[in-house]
């Protein structure tokens, strides 16, 4: 694969001197649609290129498909909804992805989109053109943060296309060592690609491409100066970007620059009232506020505006730890009628609703819930162990006590090493509800002691838990047990790196470690830390000692940890090892 890239990187070059004399995306629209439609690019070969075409509606699955075949693009694959699609990107990698906004009644291109970038289910490499209405076009295309490559209006004419096309894959070719890297996890190499390939051209389009996959590699290894200086350069190429904007937000607030992060937002929401991800970013700043209702009312909104499952679902869970029972419900049913069916359908939406309706009172439904419209899902693991316990409380408030102690007990048996703390949990619960004190103190602290990065968000579900079950003077023995000390001095370290303030930043996390040295939150703010102080202040024996044995020890903890292997490569880089 790295010859490939090489050669890649060498042909870059001769590339690139002929690249300034070929015409711009206008140009080239205007020579296809005169005498000249039978051009060919001359670095576009249609003919080895796969196509995935996304749509509803059988004739426009076959107009996009002759269209496709007239650039001479002869493998295009015609799908009818999202299953299909991820049916066939579970067997091909396709270089180009038309999706039609309107995929059916109970989905959109966009809920797909975000699915793909999400799960990461599509290359780098990949170009995905969302084709939609015009009436559909203004609202779409400023409301989204995951947008697509470019969207295509219907009907769009196959010389249009094709010039269109020919843009966005000379951009991609542009940035393919990039890509690849990108594709291949390689964090340090694509923020070196992106800056040498950068150097190369003064096209606007290309440039923010390149600093926009700069700037991802850079979150991806946690350097958040990096990052602030890449979207500043972004932002002065052109400065009504919202991505752009948003990135800077996003900066400002891993600096601890409320206000600023703030304003920001605000001033995007401003500008373009519909972009979701400023009232989401909006939300994580009143959450660090502590004002919990006003960071659900902001998702509350991001989700009309843009509805998704996973918007519907995080709002529902906001709403649940509210204790708007009545919002929760409404909302997690949305999310499950949005993926029900389909392969992005999740069974944890089924727990949480089934939850939500026993904490209403309402037993006859969560048993329904779980016991039919989930039951097509493997009792096993996580799921099973939260399926048991909430179905324990459920017969138990039934009044049928003994089928409860069974579903308990089942609940217990599934428990693992490896159980996620979500299902401790609800485990925790049920144990309190049924009259288990021991159980369920037990549970709920190792649910709180094994949540890692989710600390915060796991705290929250624990803490109502005991708050239900009337356990509220033992909430701080839960919670703390060191472990909230360790939450804020991890805070204050992740504060102070970001600033550059490595001495004071490694002191808090000795100072967490002394707590719990096995601590995952803690290991990886540390791993973090010394990487970001041996990029910013050169090789140093001590500091880089360090970090290899922070990183040997995340490794023995979660072997094969994809941000931990993220930290590896990026050690590599650093050291030459």
């Amino acid at each position: 694969m790295w010859q490939k890239v090489a050669g890649q990187v060498s042909r870059r070059h001769s590339m690139e001197r002929e690249m300034q004399e070929r015409p711009d995306a206008n140009a080239m629209a205007s020579m296809i649609g005169g005498k000249q439609d039978s051009v060919e690019s001359e670095y576009i070969r249609f003919d080895q290129l796969t196509a995935l075409v996304i749509d509803d509606m059988g004739a426009m699955r076959h107009a996009l498909r002759s269209q496709l075949q007239w650039m001479g693009m002869n493998s295009v694959k015609c799908v009818a909804d999202a299953d299909e699609a991820l049916e066939a990107l579970d067997i091909t990698r396709y270089d180009l992805i038309l999706c039609d906004y309107n995929l059916n009644k109970a989905s959109s291109g966009q809920h797909f989109l975000e699915h793909l970038r999400h799960e990461h289910l599509i290359s780098a490499k990949t170009i995905f053109v969302m084709v939609t209405a015009e009436a559909e076009y203004a609202f779409v295309a400023n409301a989204a943060e995951f947008a697509p490559d470019d969207y295509i209006l219907k009907p769009c004419p196959e010389k249009k296309l094709r010039a269109r096309l020919e843009r966005l894959f000379d951009r991609r070719n542009f940035l393919l060592t990039a890509l690849t890297a990108m594709d291949a996890k390689d964090y340090p190499l694509v923020v070196s690609e992106c800056e040498r390939l950068l150097a190369l051209t003064t096209n606007e389009r290309w440039l923010l491409a390149g600093l926009k996959l700069k700037a991802e590699a850079q979150h991806a290894m946690g350097d958040t100066p990096g990052m602030l200086k890449t979207y500043e350069q972004a932002l002065a190429l052109r400065d009504n970007v919202p991505w752009v904007k948003i990135g800077i937000a996003r900066v400002r607030l891993l600096m601890n620059e409320l206000v600023a992060a703030e304003e920001m937002a605000k001033q995007i929401i401003a500008d373009n009232p519909n972009y979701v991800a400023a009232y989401e970013l909006l939300a994580d700043i009143r959450r660090i506020q502590k004002d919990e209702d006003g960071a659900y009312q902001l998702m509350e909104q991001s989700a009309k505006i843009l509805p998704t499952a996973k918007r519907f679902r995080s709002t529902a869970e906001s709403a649940f730890l509210l204790g708007k029972l009545d919002e929760a419900k409404t909302l997690s049913q949305s999310a499950i009628k949005l993926s029900g069916g389909s392969m992005t359908e999740r069974p944890d939406d089924y727990l949480s609703l089934a939850q939500i309706q026993t904490d209403m009172g309402d037993h006859q439904a969560a048993i329904q819930t779980l016991e039919k419209s989930a039951r097509k899902f493997e009792e096993k693991g996580s799921f099973g162990i939260s399926k048991n316990a909430i179905l324990a409380q459920a017969y138990a408030d039934a009044g049928d006590t003994a089928k409860a102690k069974k579903l308990l007990e089942r609940s217990q048996r599934l428990l693992t090493p490896e159980s996620d703390s979500t299902a401790m949990n609800m485990l925790g619960k049920a144990a309190f509800k049924m009259g288990d004190p021991i159980l369920g103190m037990k549970m709920l602290t190792q649910a709180v002691q094994s949540s890692g990065e989710e600390r915060e968000r796991i705290a929250r579900h624990v803490t109502k838990s005991m708050i239900d079950t009337g356990q509220h003077d033992k909430i701080d023995e839960v919670i703390d047990a060191g472990q909230k000390r360790i939450l804020l001095l991890v805070e204050e370290a992740k504060k102070a790196m970001h600033v550059a303030q490595f001495d004071p930043a490694y002191e808090k996390v000795l100072e967490a470690l002394e707590i719990q040295p096995d601590n995952l939150e803690a290991l990886l703010a540390a791993a973090q830390l010394h990487l970001l102080w041996l990029k910013q202040e050169g090789m140093n024996d001590e500091v880089k000692e360090r970090a290899k044995g922070y990183l040997a020890t995340l490794d023995k903890l979660v072997p094969h940890n994809e941000k931990v292997m993220g930290f590896y490569r990026f050690y590599n880089q650093l050291t030459g090892e």
